[in-house]
């Protein structure tokens, strides 16, 4: 119960914080106030789970962010994710996991088709 408080408050103050920003400060960040309170409220796990499956596909942070509007994209498709018990099994066994075990991620598509582009580079 403690736990889910902090949360609460933890968001609550986001909140706020996110409300006070400038316009600079939204146009700083490449993001409407909308979608960084979207952000602000998904899974506090969701960038963490994301980074286990690009590493799946063989993806550093760094190449994920490469193309922001996608990435930015992804994330919240991630943290709106339906299937998140499925995605916990496959990335508790991350270093055993194939791209082909990962057809149920809403992102598996743009994850692969980043790895792709990063396979055309190197070639």
């Amino acid at each position: 119960m403690r736990e889910r408080l902090n949360m609460f408050f933890t968001r609550w103050r986001a909140l706020k914080e996110i409300d006070a920003m400038s316009d600079r400060d939204l146009a700083d960040l490449g993001m409407s106030r909308e979608q960084i309170v979207d952000f602000a409220m998904m899974p506090a796990d969701t960038e963490q789970r994301m980074r286990a499956m690009a590493g799946i596909f063989g993806l550093t942070p760094h190449e994920m962010r490469r193309e922001y509007d996608a990435y930015l994209h992804m994330v919240q498709t991630c943290g709106h994710c339906g299937v998140r018990r499925q995605c916990s099994e496959t990335l508790a066994h991350a270093d055993q996991a194939e791209p082909a075990d990962c057809g149920f991620c809403p992102n598996a598509r743009d994850f692969a088709d980043r790895a792709a582009m990063k396979a055309t580079r190197a070639a």
